[in-house]
């Protein structure tokens, strides 16, 4: 989509305002910027007419000199937005001397669309070429399209010229017929009322758009009314910068937030008693209740699955694992690779036991929950007594400190800050356990992504300081870990912005915070900023301690499987010192064989 900030005379003639409205849409995501210009010497030859009279006023109160347009224009190619300028008779063009070329695009305005000596004359300037066609018929519309198919680089925008346009006076699926007539691009120039009517537009199949932008749309200029203010300005490029995401591939494909919430709002079976090899399942033992952790009747039945070949356990879920074997532990020989390049997975105290079997690696990242942290702050002892303690630890402190808050350790509710920093010593306190029974340091991992209304840079001084002392000063580092822009948070998805910028690169790298860099993360962080990841990758290495390692995809698709996303060959990740963790999505699902086919993968790459 490219959006064009229309200036026309809402700057009032002064270069100050102009810059200010500059500002807007750079800020905004607009491609560009627009200005009309008339020759300041009698454009209105006469005003005896009451309209003409206030046109003519505003026009002549709206001049700004050309050395000042084409100053403007040099700010607008700084901010990294597209220049352009209107014209409504060629011989003001010629007010700009050889510095013309200045421009990025030129548009012949409505009123002006069948001027076919201005339109020849702008077409022969070499640069893009913008058609408005308010106020004309179809029959002229088209006639203007058939004397411009030999220019190379035009577009048509569609037009209503009123100022402003109702609502219901648009006439969009005229954008349909502009289509069928011209391969060029088709737009549409908004003098709206509504802005949201734009959005329309694009539904129809535009992917041009001009509005005008004013720093008050209630204020006195005649096109005040049909402007938009930065506020709406921002939001229509929000949503029209966002519309290709939003429409997406044609294929509906379930994302991460969506498993969460089947997961969470779903039902499943679930043993009413205990349930031995042998037996069939049925009403007299089992059950069905939320959330989805096992299997349903369909299911069942679609896998045609009948006999239980395992202890199934009162209140367990059941699952495909009950109708099969018991797995074997992963190969010796991948044990030792695991082990050689400091591979860890993530376990759960729920699932410790069933996966340090199966996978005898030597490295393992502790994900915990707010309410485990609570067991293991009542008591040590009975929090370990699930845990191989000879095993090397990493911790990952919960993102929650109970069902509807955030953990936030500089939080303004006081309630919220105690118990997000209980949390976090409590995290410290099992990290110092288990380096005494391991002799290995547990580094410990979270998310934080609040920021104090002092703003961003504040936000990172203070973090910084709040975890060197809960943290590093008592023995056990603690690495805030690099986040995806768009979060799964509460059965929902939530834009950050904290840890997933290029300006937070700039931050951490100034006050130098160590960090976890979670690759999938990344990936995801810079897809959302049309960044190159493996730029910023470069930037964040020097300064990362602990590495979570998962392919990824587009700006949602987190912890995907090796080799089908953006990560292409870990191998240099891989070979890399320190621990890193397979952050596989749900590999731990069926006993871990995300896990296992990740750890194989890369077994056979590097082994």
């Amino acid at each position: 989509m490219k959006i064009i900030a229309e200036l026309g005379i809402n700057h009032r003639g002064s270069s100050q305002v102009a810059e200010q409205l500059i500002d807007v849409a750079a800020s905004a995501g607009a491609w560009g910027v627009k200005f009309q210009y008339r020759g300041q010497a009698g454009f209105y030859q006469a005003v005896s007419e009451i309209g003409d009279e206030i046109l003519s006023k505003e026009i002549d109160d709206s001049y700004i000199p050309p050395e000042d347009i084409l100053a403007l224009a040099q700010y607008i190619k700084n901010k990294g937005l597209a220049a352009g300028i209107s014209f409504f008779k060629f011989e003001d063009a010629g007010n700009f001397g050889d510095q013309l070329n200045t421009f990025d695009f030129f548009k012949v305005p409505s009123a002006e669309l069948m001027n076919n000596d201005l339109v020849s004359s702008m077409a022969s300037l070499g640069k893009p070429l913008i058609l408005s066609t308010g106020g004309h018929t179809e029959e002229d519309i088209f006639r203007a399209i058939d004397s411009t198919r030999h220019v190379p680089d035009v577009c048509y925008l569609h037009c209503i010229s009123n100022y402003p346009v109702l609502l219901g006076n648009q006439q969009m699926k005229f954008i349909e017929a502009l289509k069928q007539k011209t391969d060029a691009e088709i737009g549409y120039s908004s003098h709206d009322q509504d802005w949201e009517v734009c959005l329309v537009a694009a539904g129809n199949g535009a992917t041009v758009f001009e509005r005008h932008l004013t720093m008050d749309k209630n204020g006195k200029g005649i096109d005040d009314s049909s402007s938009s203010d930065p506020a709406e300005f921002i939001r229509m490029c929000r949503l029209l910068n966002a519309y290709s995401t939003v429409q997406g591939s044609g294929k509906r494909e379930i994302n991460q937030g969506e498993r969460i919430n089947m997961q969470n709002l779903g039902s499943s079976l679930y043993a009413s008693r205990a349930i031995e090899p042998g037996e069939t399942l049925s009403e007299v033992n089992v059950v069905v209740k939320a959330p989805r952790k096992g299997l349903t009747w369909s299911e069942l039945q679609k896998r045609q699955l009948t006999n239980i070949r395992r202890p199934v356990a009162e209140g367990v879920a059941i699952s495909e694992l009950h109708f099969t074997e018991p797995k074997p532990p992963l190969e010796s020989e991948l044990v030792g690779f695991c082990d050689e390049k400091q591979l860890s997975i993530p376990i759960r105290l729920h699932d410790a036991a069933v996966l340090q079997s199966r996978f005898p690696i030597k490295n393992n990242e502790l994900h915990l929950s707010y309410e485990e942290v609570a067991k293991f702050g009542a008591s040590m002892d009975d929090g370990l007594a699930g845990l191989d303690l000879n095993r090397h630890y990493s911790i990952h402190i919960p993102d929650y400190i109970d069902s509807k808050t955030l953990i936030d350790p500089l939080a303004a509710d006081a309630d919220t800050q105690s118990r997000s920093l209980k949390v976090i010593e409590t995290c410290v306190d099992l990290a110092l356990e288990l380096e005494r029974h391991s002799g290995a340091s547990v580094p410990i991992v979270g998310s934080f992504s609040r920021i104090l209304p002092a703003g961003k840079a504040a936000t990172y001084d203070r973090l910084h300081a709040s975890l060197l002392k809960a943290g590093r000063d008592r023995g056990a580092p603690i690495y805030p870990q690099w986040l995806p822009r768009i979060a799964w948070y509460f059965g929902g998805a939530e834009v950050l912005d904290m840890f997933c910028g290029e300006d937070d690169i700039d931050i951490i790298t100034s006050i130098g915070m160590e960090l976890c860099l979670d690759l999938s993360h990344l990936i995801l962080s810079a897809n959302y900023s049309k960044a190159d990841w493996a730029v910023w990758c470069a930037r964040l290495m020097p300064l990362s301690r602990h590495i979570h390692i998962a392919d990824a995809v587009g700006i949602d698709g987190e912890g995907i499987e090796f080799g089908e996303g953006d990560l292409g060959d870990p191998t240099q990740y891989i070979n890399g010192p320190g621990r890193k963790v397979l952050e596989i999505w749900q590999g731990h699902l069926s006993e871990g064989d995300g896990f296992d086919k990740a750890i194989r993968q890369l077994g056979e790459k590097n082994g």
